[in-house]
């Protein structure tokens, strides 16, 4: 098919209006005819806000690839964006007899592309597929949405926005991230960054009589944070672009200047056709946008979590915005005077309640996160389970009630006669534990006296692996490791039951260092403390008469990262950080 002077019979040119008189002439909409039907074309204009929109964020998408470091491919960009333009020419070719130039497809994919992120793909990757299923599967919600959950003709969904918050929820951290809140360190680059970003979100605000929605939603986000961290100085946020957690005052900079934050408030809240109509209206819609991200975002240390609730808080103001509408609805002038206040007065005291809820809850969500657990900093590529790591002080009310619980009980009395004798363990010489200034910066609970056990309880832990290797006991590996750091040690012990073979392994250290690694794949868990462990390892192999096959001495260079559970004698190894990229 094409748009020509002189088509082929079965495509034929035809004006998508009738002929106006020659004294009133009109534009004439572009159109053709497809065996027998006419199908209007719709071409891009330079007038149409979303290429205005479209033009800051691909202009992001280039800065990103080239100095900004964003973990995204330019594949996924690109199947981004075809994803979304061919659904919605699709749509309109079938549905509505239309040929069009897809921008709001076009925009919901590069939306997408710039915001999600899967783990394992870095920057650099220039063509990667990494999670390509991800985010096609993103765009087909995303704009599905925008077709099925209608309410008197319009969508009720920022598109884009729903379809990231479905997938972060649904999928978590083990195959999706958002985008980094910061991206690269302040500099001239990051100023251009912001020139763009700022300006183009302002002036593409004014163009559409949305900047009162803009201003309403920043100003009332900063002033939500402030009130909900200033009773609460220990809520903290970790990210893996800082080398310590975040809290009071920095968080406040951090969140309120996020770049990303911004182009949530700038490019996505702003949307024209979720937001209700009149100017109070709008501020009114991103205000209670804005409290709602600092509500759901309270109880989240995270930046996965926390991310995704200030994407979160948009889903329920769009639910809500056409009963917003109608409560901002302006009244009658018959009624200016004398009904004003019986159509307003049971909304006043509702308002007044509500303020008051709202700024008695904010410190009280920002409150939970101080006692909740973290996942360990690697979680989010699904290979460690989680772990306990209190940010605040005191203990919850559970675990304190348990815990007194517990300890008001007698102790057990033992049936056996005679206590058990406990296994005795020949150590290595341990050197003295090399403890570099990132690593207390980072973790100020690791003082000498916890450094000095932690060089001990890892030289223990593979002593143990040792014996257990050597006796073929599986259930004494599992004493001084756990999941994934287990695998590796009961994976030579059945290597070794199934060959026959008897396995001592002895240990000589010259060196231990605590290093302070990026997780893995450089994601947006927390930065992690491993155990550095330099020496050899001497393998003397015996058959099954004790024979000696073979005995060989290789040089020892691991790290490893330990479960520091208070309640327990001998913290155990639990993962492996052998490779990962120090911070």
């Amino acid at each position: 098919m094409s748009i020509t002077d002189a088509p082929p019979s079965d495509v034929t040119a035809v004006p998508a209006e009738p002929a106006r008189p020659a004294s009133k002439p009109g534009p004439k909409r572009r159109a053709i005819r497809i065996r027998g039907r006419v199908y209007p074309v719709v071409l891009p204009s330079l007038r149409d806000p979303r290429l205005h929109v479209a033009a800051v964020l691909l202009t992001l998408q280039v800065l990103g690839q080239t100095v900004l470091d964003f973990r995204l491919s330019v594949a996924q960009i690109l199947v981004c964006l075809a994803a979304g333009a061919l659904f919605e020419f699709i749509v309109a070719f079938f549905k509505d007899k239309v040929i069009l130039w897809p921008a709001s497809g076009l925009l919901t994919g590069n939306s997408t592309a710039f915001i999600l992120r899967t783990p394992g793909t870095l920057h650099g990757d220039w063509w990667s597929l990494h999670g390509i299923w991800i985010f096609l599967a993103v765009v087909v919600v995303s704009m599905a949405s925008k077709y099925l959950i209608k309410w008197r003709g319009r969508h009720i969904f920022n598109p884009s926005n729903l379809g990231l918050v479905i997938a972060f929820v649904a999928l978590g951290p083990q195959y999706t991230e958002p985008q980094d809140l910061w991206w690269i360190p302040m500099g001239p680059w990051m100023i251009v960054t912001y020139a763009i970003l700022i300006g183009g979100g302002l002036l593409i605000g004014w163009e559409l009589k949305l900047l009162g929605l803009e201003i309403g939603y920043m100003a009332t986000f900063a002033a939500a944070v402030a009130l909900s961290l200033a009773p609460v100085p220990d809520h903290c946020m970790v990210a893996s672009w800082h080398a310590t957690a975040m809290c009071g005052g920095q968080l406040w900079q951090i969140l309120v200047t996020s770049p990303e934050v911004l182009i949530f408030a700038l490019f996505m809240v702003p949307d024209p056709r979720t937001v209700p109509d009149g100017q109070a209206a709008r501020f009114v819609f991103g205000a209670t946008t804005a409290i709602l991200s600092v509500l759901l975002l309270g109880p989240t240390t995270l930046e996965f979590w926390t991310k995704t609730a200030i994407l979160a808080s948009l889903v329920f103001t769009c639910a809500g915005r056409f009963a917003l509408a109608r409560l901002m609805a302006p009244v009658d002038d018959a009624t200016r005077f004398g009904g004003a206040f019986q159509r307003w007065g049971w909304r006043i005291p509702a308002a007044v309640g509500m303020a008051a809820l709202v700024a008695w809850f904010l410190p009280v969500a920002a409150d939970l996160s101080t006692h909740g657990p973290l996942p360990a900093a690697a979680l989010s590529d699904g290979t460690l389970p989680a772990i306990t790591l209190k940010v605040g002080p005191s203990l919850d009310p559970a675990t304190w009630v348990v815990g007194t619980a517990a300890g008001a009980l007698p102790a057990p009395s033992s049936s056996q006669p005679h206590p058990a004798t406990a296994p005795v363990y020949v150590l290595p010489a341990i050197p003295a534990i090399v403890v570099p200034s990132n690593v207390t910066d980072f973790d100020s609970t690791i003082t000498p006296a916890i450094a000095n056990r932690m060089a001990h309880d890892v030289v223990l832990d593979l002593v143990i692996e040792a014996v257990a290797r050597q006796s073929h006991d599986l259930d004494l590996a599992a004493t001084a490791a756990e999941p994934d750091g287990l695998t590796e040690f009961t994976d030579v012990i059945n290597q070794d039951t199934a060959a026959g073979k008897f396995v001592q392994k002895t240990y000589s250290f010259t060196k231990i260092t605590l290093t302070l690694y990026l997780p893995k794949f450089s994601t947006q868990a927390a930065r992690l403390v491993g155990i550095d462990l330099h020496g050899s390892a001497t393998l003397t192999t015996r058959n099954a008469a004790g024979a000696v096959l073979s005995k060989t001495t290789v040089s020892y260079d691991k790290s490893w990262g330990l479960d520091r559970d208070p309640s327990r004698p001998l913290w155990p190894i639990f993962v492996d950080y052998t490779g990962l990229t120090p911070a």
